[in-house]
């Protein structure tokens, strides 16, 4: 039979919810939930008073027990669906959400719920198309527009994203909306705009730590370390409670390689948070530079032990493969980076579609193999810095080469920069899909993209004006038929390493995936990518015959002098000592966009060499897989048979 609350008992209660205080109902929360005479009206004021007095757990007990009394409750639900939210459960909540009948699930507040816990899953189309409803009955919701744009900026949706970030600042001018959208103005490669945007917000709201944290992270997107350092360390003075401003400052000293800055800044940041992902990060990778990989791989595992999320994860567990790899485990380290990967991957939007890069690369194929594009015609005059293309395979040895290039007093390197990327967009954008608008490329518009290409490069240079203007972003390799279209004096610099050192060390990184990098987080399909890309570069090579010299890495770590004076004859430039100085310009510049900056912090070293061979357990298939690129590329070793 059911309990049943005693007269006594239930006049307390009923007393205590009429004023306002849930305090006297605490010890009979069971009892509450389980007697059969209790109301759910009862439960849920009660439920109210406890979400509002800071006991969201202790509400939603409360309201699973009126739920189960009245199953289709819209308010009741949506207000579950809300607490679920806040404690971490959008799975949960969105179960609630999807429980409401409709016309209630239409209406604005639970279309945005529903978004938010869909944008939590990763479920971004679906998350947009909720907040897209929800803006159809309330077209002025600032927040919805806010997080519809959040959303379509995952999606890759850009100009969509713009619009409603932007439409979310208008409506309503809050610090968040606008942190969001110089955001995606970083995304977009216009940290610029973002800067000043920030500054913008900054003078209206000086102490508002968010938009200097923002500020710090387009200013070192931006190149400009000293803006980047100033503005974290006003957000870490403005909150000094805060452990995410700490660890910037730490991420920044780290970058710079000064080592003992950054350590100061994670203890800080340790002590406001211990559980912090990127300072808990940051301790690993400092023990690790340090040499002490036990060191790392404890700081590792203590914070391992106490998480699930894969999203929190995947950052400490590639440290700890890092360690792992630092101490000689090799099997272990090797199991370590795979479930890392496994992590990241499960972390990832669920919209990334590792095939979009392969199907890129086979329309160029046929392109190059048409005898398209066409090279472009140069202008009549000269109008800035010879443009020279690093490129090359991901972690090939493309940032050890910047660095070299960047020391000579006539080049300058912009390094990782979307430019490419961004006459990409803008063909698409004027309705020339990519790649196939390569077959057909007007003079006006080669003309245009390359005087919007010189002008946002020109954001990167040095006022003093050199010889070559260097854009290294790896993977520009397979879009060389539109830098010629565009730049026809284009020349080219491919960085080569061993193919099986190369696939393995894409493994072993954790790259913000996109729809190219997330082939990294597999040997079979990073190994796949590379012959992919380099078999495309080799097509348009072998068509077009670009000015271009190779340059491998083994011979770079070998003899630097030697390969530098090659590379300086390619270039036409004379000999200038600081090129075998690179690591001191290095620390010089401050911030480099790239996951090499703390290996070209210091001088050369050799421990990356052959390093697959440390792990043929697991990389004797890639091996086989890539044979024909390891013996075009002179890597075969005497009486070897990959």
């Amino acid at each position: 039979m059911a309990s049943r609350l005693s007269p006594t008992l239930r006049a307390r209660i009923d007393r205590a919810v009429a004023a306002g205080d849930p305090a006297p109902a605490r010890p009979h929360h069971r009892l509450l939930a389980e007697a059969a005479d209790v109301p759910p009206g009862l439960l849920y004021r009660l439920a109210m008073l406890e979400a509002r007095s800071g006991a969201p757990a202790a509400a939603v007990r409360l309201l699973e027990a009126a739920r189960r009394r009245t199953p289709r409750d819209p308010d009741l639900l949506a207000n579950l669906g809300q607490l679920r939210l806040g404690l971490g459960d959008p799975a949960g909540a969105l179960a609630c959400l999807d429980s409401v009948p409709e016309p209630g699930r239409s209406h604005p507040a639970i279309a945005r719920l529903r978004g938010d816990a869909l944008s939590e899953l990763g479920r971004y189309p679906e998350a947009a198309e909720a907040y897209r409803a929800g803006l159809a009955r309330a077209p002025k919701d600032a927040a919805m527009h806010a997080n519809l744009g959040a959303a379509c900026r995952a999606l890759g949706q850009w100009h969509e994203a713009a619009r409603h970030l932007e439409t979310a600042l208008a409506l309503a001018p809050s610090v968040e909306a606008r942190v969001n959208l110089a955001g995606l103005l970083v995304d977009l490669d216009q940290a610029d705009r973002a800067i000043r945007l920030l500054d913008e917000g900054i003078a209206r709201a000086p102490g508002a730590a968010p938009l200097h944290r923002q500020l710090a992270a387009a200013a070192r997107t931006d190149g400009d370390a000293v803006l980047a350092g100033r503005a974290v360390r006003r957000a870490a003075l403005l909150v000094p409670e805060d452990a995410a401003a700490a660890a910037a400052v730490a991420e920044l000293a780290d970058n710079r390689a000064d080592l003992d800055a950054a350590e100061r800044w994670i203890r800080a940041a340790l002590a406001l948070s211990p559980r912090h992902v990127t300072a808990s990060q940051l301790a690993a990778r400092l023990s690790r530079r340090r040499r002490r990989p036990d060191d790392a791989l404890a700081v590792a595992d203590v914070w391992l032990a106490r998480e699930q999320a894969p999203a929190r994860r995947y950052p400490l567990l590639f440290e700890r493969a890092q360690a792992l790899e630092a101490a000689g485990r090799s099997r272990e380290a090797f199991a370590a980076f795979a479930e890392a990967n496994t992590a990241q991957r499960e972390a990832a939007p669920r919209h990334l579609d590792p095939e979009h890069a392969f199907r890129q690369i086979a329309a160029l194929d046929a392109l190059y193999a048409a005898g398209r594009p066409t090279v472009g015609s140069p202008p009549a005059g000269p109008d800035g810095p010879t443009p020279l293309f690093l490129v090359g395979f991901p972690r090939s040895g493309t940032t050890l080469l910047d660095q070299v290039l960047d020391a000579h007093p006539d080049v300058s390197v912009v390094e990782e920069r979307p430019l490419v990327a961004g006459l990409i967009a803008r063909l698409n954008l004027a309705g020339r899909p990519y790649p196939g608008a390569l077959a057909d490329l007007p003079d006006d518009l080669r003309l245009e993209m390359r005087q919007w290409y010189r002008a946002r490069m020109a954001r990167f240079l040095p006022a003093a004006p050199t010889r070559y203007m260097v854009d290294k972003m790896p993977l520009n390799l397979v879009h060389a038929g539109l830098i010629r279209a565009v730049f026809p004096e284009a020349r080219f610099l491919l960085a080569l390493r061993h193919p099986c050192d190369v696939v393995l060390s894409c493994f072993m990184q954790s790259f913000q995936l996109n729809s190219w990098m997330v082939s990294f987080t597999g040997l079979d399909q990073a190994a796949r990518l590379y012959r992919a890309a380099l078999g495309t570069w080799e097509g348009y090579a072998a068509a077009f015959d670009p000015p271009r010299l190779t340059v491998r890495y083994e011979d770079m770590v070998d003899d630097l002098p030697r390969e530098a004076a090659r590379i300086l004859e390619f270039l036409g430039l004379p000999w200038d000592d600081a090129v075998t100085r690179f690591d001191e310009h290095a620390r010089r510049r401050g911030v480099l966009a790239t996951p090499s900056a703390a290996q070209v912090t210091q001088p050369i070293y050799r421990t990356a060499l052959d390093r697959w061979r440390r792990y043929d357990f697991a990389m004797e298939p890639v091996a086989r897989m890539l044979a024909p690129e390891i013996r075009r590329y002179g890597y075969q070793q005497a009486g070897e048979n990959p």
